[in-house]
């Protein structure tokens, strides 16, 4: 494809979304008549006092974690609730911040029942999982114009339990603060309201700032944290994968990967001894050295091939059986747009783990898909932006069922627990959503 052939697919998200409240209308009535219908078993449903849900959900034991959005006359801002997944019961709401900033927050994390994240401005909140008190706001910078430059800029945060880390793009022809640690212990917790100031430390920088700069969400695992970097010479350029031993605070090891855009929000995922990177090429690493144990090249000769490069804003990856489920940039109207013939667009995808080969996937009936399946009992079940809840077999990919009562926006966040799906429906009429569990 050409070079910028990624980024113009990424438009499709824009533009989708502007025409398939028409395509919803027309196509509506005969999707329903030739698709065939599917009953959700509900165990509960809540409806939220906030708007849209934009941060991913964070769950731990039988609880779930949100940020929801809040608005009123003059200001914008964000509640974090804390629900219980058994009951669909609110167990508290912590304090409204209203800081103008309603549609930016980082991921939700938790260290020694303590919960925290970062909002636009460079304030890093942290409130008690028992109560939901406001334990500590803290400033990552001497000043505000520094605590800006190093906040959050992938919406994401990861934690080992000692100390937060996250990605900042830093300024241009600054060599620090892309990859940046805050010790949890350096943190005073009877503060409460107060704003503390710290700042926090580099641990990947470069010479060529541009080289430090990733836009893939960082994992932990096993003591080691992964990102890749942003390749800004795509498709001729190279991004780098990286691994940091976090007790040394030193590289383990780093490998350049050829033509990989570096452009997915959560491109990693670990599972055993792999980690998997799903971008602009779908790779299987070793975890432990970084050799590529097999690469495919998804974009190349795409009239032959099925669009495989996933949604820049993927919200997650699915592993289940030896396959790997995610969702993929492609709207219904992508090969009028792509030149990619139709019968290759899917805006669903399931591949297998070791070959990295495509076995099956959902052509988009009006809209796209942009959050991820999850996998039950050899069920496939994703919320889509307005083709409805839809379960596949996951084995074959055969359409078992759609509700065409559910909708979202397509970015919100999905859990499995135990027997339930919990998702998003969405009322776009007044922007509110009700989040539903349902036996699967």
């Amino acid at each position: 494809m050409k070079k910028y052939s990624l980024f113009i697919l990424s438009a499709l998200l824009l533009t989708a979304c502007s025409s398939c409240d028409l395509l919803f209308n027309s196509n509506k009535q005969k999707d329903t008549e030739r698709e065939p219908s599917y009953t959700p078993n509900y165990a509960w449903q809540l409806k939220l006092d906030g708007m849209q849900i934009h941060s991913q959900a964070y769950t731990a034991d039988n609880y779930l974690y949100l940020l929801q959005n809040i608005e009123r006359e003059k200001e914008d801002g964000v509640q974090l609730i804390k629900i219980d997944m058994e009951t669909g019961a609110y167990v508290w709401k912590a304090d409204q911040i209203f800081d103008g900033h309603q549609w930016y927050s980082s991921n939700i994390v938790k260290a020694d029942n303590k919960l925290y994240f970062m909002r636009k401005n460079g304030i890093i909140y942290c409130y008690s999982d028992v109560d939901g008190t406001r334990l500590a706001r803290i400033q990552v910078g001497a000043t505000e114009a520094e605590a800006i430059r190093n906040r959050c800029f992938l919406k994401t945060i990861v934690t080992d339990g000692t100390a937060l880390y996250w990605g900042s793009a830093g300024e241009p022809g600054s060599i620090s603060a892309h990859l940046l640690k805050l010790d949890l212990d350096a943190i005073d917790y009877t503060q409460n309201g107060a704003i503390q100031t710290r700042v926090p430390r580099s641990l990947y920088t470069k010479a060529d700032w541009r080289q430090c700069i990733f836009w893939s969400a960082p994992i932990i695992d096993d003591n080691m944290l992964y990102f890749n970097t942003y390749n800004r010479d795509y498709p001729d350029g190279y991004s780098t994968l990286v691994a940091i031993d976090l007790q040394s605070e030193t590289v383990k090891w780093e490998k350049q990967l050829y033509g990989v855009a570096g452009t997915t929000l959560n491109t990693l995922l670990v599972r055993d001894d792999i980690l998997y990177v799903i971008n602009s090429s779908l790779l299987r690493v070793n975890k432990h050295t970084g050799d590529i144990l097999t690469r495919y090249d998804s974009e190349e000769n795409s009239a032959e091939h099925p669009a495989t490069t996933p949604s820049p804003s993927l919200c997650g990856i699915w592993y289940d059986n030896g396959r790997l489920y995610y969702t993929t940039i492609c709207s219904s109207d992508a090969h009028s747009q792509t030149g990619i013939p139709k019968k290759f667009i899917y805006s669903l995808v399931c591949i297998d783990a070791k070959t990295l080969k495509f076995l099956w996937g959902f052509h988009p009936v009006s809209g796209t898909s942009s959050t991820y399946p999850v996998v039950k009992d050899g069920k496939a079940y994703i919320v889509t932006h307005i083709d409805g809840l839809r379960v596949f077999d996951a084995k074959t990919g055969k359409l078992l069922g759609v509700d065409k009562s559910i909708i979202a926006w397509g970015n919100e966040a999905n859990v499995l627990y135990k027997d339930y799906f919990i998702f998003f429906n969405k009322n776009f009429k007044t922007n509110r959503a009700t989040l539903c569990a349902i036996r699967v």
